[in-house]
């Protein structure tokens, strides 16, 4: 116990006055006059008595008193813990705690010392109090809904563990202040624990908690902490003796102030460790270790490690070595036409298909005359090249290719692949236009589309140099995309969307008959862009990030289209499959048109098709964002401040043990003065009726009856 006014108790001196009453105070002595003893000299009287107390109980009764009334004036308080102190001032506390759990919480001792700051908040918590367990990294999961039962809370803390998230506060927060709001008790506080990556908050993400609310960051960070990552591999892609080969070449990142030197940098692939170069990095800098080719036969998972340090998740990088999906085109053009060498209609294009390598072409021509409903499959994209009209048969099978995502290129001079309008044709072809008397050229552009964005910057090359000497006029539907016009406004390229495919017209020739662009530097640049996009064509990913949302109906798709999902597949099937994480836990797919998951976990997940006989799993690496790598921290005071706006209510970061909580104010709220007052009080009344009955009981001298 302690007591606000302590110089009181000077007062308990006047306990020795009751003392000294009952210790001099003497019987009085009655005088009887007697006649006959008048002329008697008098002798005064003196008590020989020894000085003792007669009334115990009343000495006691009164020195109580005494001693209540002076207590209670120095005002006595008990010491309390500082959290429940403040509990028994305000009212009971919904306590919201936000624990981090995002990868770069596995820094070192990070998570451990974060989950004892959760169990300190824990213990501290009043007999009225209920708290909520939020864990969260890029999402956010409610681990323990409110409660008061300290045992389960903790329980929940210890079962809490670092994932591969990355940091991101908004959510949390705004998590947090929905709870708040629905709250019912007078006080309210969302404790933030994390190591504040600065990388993980967006200053724009201002969260209005309730008003009354206080934020409570409390950070777990170690100044200046250092990290070696592993940021990203790069692919350089060569044939070799008909084998593709590839050149492996990984980027890495020093974020320390010391220089990393010697750093032994690994390859494996499949398990096995191929090839360690040592690095050499500078301080908060970047650098990068290239490996000996490796041959790209068939898709393999592969890993790059450089050392240990305090983080090691982002010490490994994951990802699969794949080789290069080549494009297949069938190329259709005019019976009597040479299919290869000088004079063939696409020797320009078969030159830009040898020069391309991401991606690769495989390309087959062939005369209309020989052209089948069975000569599309397995094909990515069909060239029409001025070619004459198509079969019944042809012409269907052709339009059931594009709506199941095939792709379609169309080039129109002299010839028509249609005798009437089609829904394949982009639009209503018109006559001839002759521009040998002035040249035409290209007057516009749609930048926007993928085929000509990389040429918005003039540097990447040119069109003003193109020249026109023939073209076709067409009218394009009010639904087509017109990609590039002629100088005289006339639509050049034309782009048509029918199911999951895509028709691009070109109203010229792919040669040097109509126009020179088949000889200018940028065709084998532009026509196989043009090819890729009407592939669909996406170079293979070699890692994703984790977080992001996997859509492995893409290749349950292509494999049903190629035939390879068992006998009777086609592409109106819905195949499932089994997923099968990093971890080892086992999840089901529901078919092509449910088969997107959220990818979660570091490492490789596999995923194995139903009806896919002998073919190798579908793996796919998974690697942690790497913001998570950049340890850079912002102080809770300012992030505390960014986030609410309100200084003020977390200005010490420690609102739950209340520093401001004075002596005085415990005392106050205690009242311990108000009991110990009313107990002297009652003394005194307890005193005074003793006094009188002793008084009534044995007479003035309260020592002797009153008749002796």
């Amino acid at each position: 116990m302690n007591f606000l006014a302590p110089l009181f108790f000077v007062g308990l001196a006047a306990i020795a006055v009751p003392i000294i009453v009952h210790l001099i105070q003497r019987e009085r002595k009655d005088i009887v006059e007697f006649p006959s003893l008048m002329f008697i000299r008098r002798i005064p009287y003196q008590s020989v008595e020894r000085r003792r107390i007669h009334n115990w109980p009343l000495l006691l009764l009164r020195a109580a008193a005494m001693a209540l009334v002076v207590a209670a004036f120095s005002r006595p308080f008990f010491t309390v813990d500082p959290v429940r102190a403040a509990a028994a001032l305000d009212g009971a506390r919904e306590v919201v705690i936000l624990l981090d759990r995002s990868a770069s919480m596995g820094y070192g001792d990070h998570f451990q010392r974060a989950q004892d700051q959760a169990k300190q908040i824990i213990s501290g918590l009043g007999g009225g109090d209920q708290a909520t367990l939020v864990l969260f990294g890029t999402g956010v999961e409610e681990a323990i809904r409110a409660t008061g039962n300290k045992g389960v809370l903790t329980a929940g803390i210890d079962a809490a563990r670092v994932s591969a998230d990355s940091t991101r506060y908004g959510p949390a927060l705004r998590w947090a202040q929905s709870f708040l709001s629905r709250s019912q008790l007078p006080r309210k506080q969302a404790v933030l624990i994390s190591d504040f990556q600065r990388s993980g908050w967006e200053r724009q993400e201002e969260i209005r908690l309730p008003e009354g609310a206080e934020l409570v960051p409390i950070s777990v960070a170690t100044p200046e902490a250092t990290n070696l990552s592993v940021t990203s591999v790069a692919f350089q892609r060569a044939q070799f003796s008909g084998e593709e080969r590839v050149t492996i070449t990984a980027g890495l990142s020093n974020r320390s102030l010391r220089e990393v030197t010697n750093l032994p940098v690994s390859l494996e692939v499949e398990g096995r460790v191929v090839d360690t170069r040592n690095v050499t990095i500078a301080p908060n800098a970047s650098g990068s270790v290239t490996f000996p080719p490796v041959t790209a036969s068939a898709p393999v998972r592969a890993r790059v490690l450089a050392g240990k340090d305090e983080l090691p998740a982002d010490n490994t990088f994951h990802f699969v070595l794949a080789p290069s999906r080549p494009v297949s085109v069938l190329i259709v053009q005019a019976d009597g036409e040479p299919v290869s060498g000088p004079g063939s209609p696409s020797l320009f294009m078969l030159t830009a298909f040898d020069v391309s390598t991401a991606p690769r072409f495989t390309a087959e021509v062939v005369p209309v005359s020989r052209v089948s409903a069975g000569s599309f499959k397995g094909r990515s994209v069909v060239v029409l090249n001025d070619t004459s009209a198509l079969g019944s048969e042809a012409t269907n099978a052709l339009q059931q290719f594009v709506e199941q995502g095939g792709g379609l290129l169309i080039a129109t001079a002299e010839r028509s692949p249609w005798n009437a309008e089609s829904r394949l044709m982009p639009g209503r072809l018109g006559q001839m236009v002759d521009r040998k008397a002035s040249l035409g050229t290209l007057g516009y552009l749609d930048y926007s589309h993928p085929v000509f964005e990389p040429f918005r910057d003039p540097r990447n090359g040119t069109f003003t140099n193109v020249r026109f000497y023939r073209y076709r006029r067409i009218e394009p539907a009010p639904d087509d995309r017109v990609l590039a016009r002629f100088d005289d406004g006339g639509a050049a390229m034309v782009e048509r969307r029918l199911g999951g495919g895509r028709i691009v017209l070109w109203t010229s020739t792919l040669d040097n008959g109509w126009n020179d662009f088949a000889t200018k530097p940028l065709f084998p640049v532009v026509a196989p862009a043009v090819l890729r996009h009407l592939a669909q064509y996406e170079d293979p990913e070699a890692w994703y990030t984790v977080g992001r949302t996997l859509d492995v109906s893409v290749p349950l798709a292509a494999l049903v289209r190629e035939g390879g999902a068992g006998s009777g597949g086609s592409a109106g099937d819905k195949p499932s499959g089994v997923v099968l994480t990093p971890s080892g836990q086992q999840l089901g797919l529901g078919g092509i048109n449910a088969a997107a998951m959220t990818l979660s976990e570091q490492g490789f997940y596999s995923v194995r098709m139903q009806g896919a006989g002998d073919r190798k799993p579908l793996s796919v690496a998974v690697n942690l964002e790497p913001t998570e790598s950049d340890l850079a921290a912002i102080a809770p005071q300012e992030f505390a401040t960014s986030a609410t706006g309100r200084a003020a209510a977390t200005a010490s970061g420690q609102s739950l043990e209340r520093p401001e909580l004075t002596a005085a104010d415990i005392e106050k709220k205690q009242s311990v003065w108000w009991f110990l007052f009313l107990a002297g009080v009652m003394a005194l009344l307890g005193e005074g009726m003793l006094a009188n009955r002793w008084s009534r009981r044995f007479g003035p001298g309260l020592g002797q009856p009153a008749d002796r």
